[in-house]
């Protein structure tokens, strides 16, 4: 999955983690009737350049190298495709 944010939060009450990273503890929750991601799943390689183009000044200021982000995109950009369908897709088959 793309992490694209800098903001984190505290679980809401009775609610369970999913997902985690080193720097932010709560990327995913579900709930009762709830699912909620603080990462993207929905990204298209063939569109990320228009996020990259888009978003350049902030990530200029955080460090961060868009060839960096091109490479990334053109070597991972298929496999998170998928991630994110199947991630959607099997959330909604549950929740049906």
């Amino acid at each position: 999955m793309l992490h694209w944010h800098g903001d984190t939060f505290d679980l809401p009450h009775g609610t369970t983690r999913l997902a985690e990273t080193a720097i932010t503890p709560n990327q995913a929750f579900y709930g009762p009737k709830v699912l909620a991601l603080q990462f993207h799943g929905e990204p298209r390689a063939r569109l990320m350049e228009r996020w990259l183009i888009g978003h350049s000044m902030e990530l200029a200021a955080a460090g961060i190298a868009l060839p960096k982000l091109r490479a990334d995109t053109k070597a991972l950009g298929s496999g998170l495709e998928r991630a994110g369908v199947k991630l959607f897709g099997d959330w909604l088959d549950r929740a049906a």
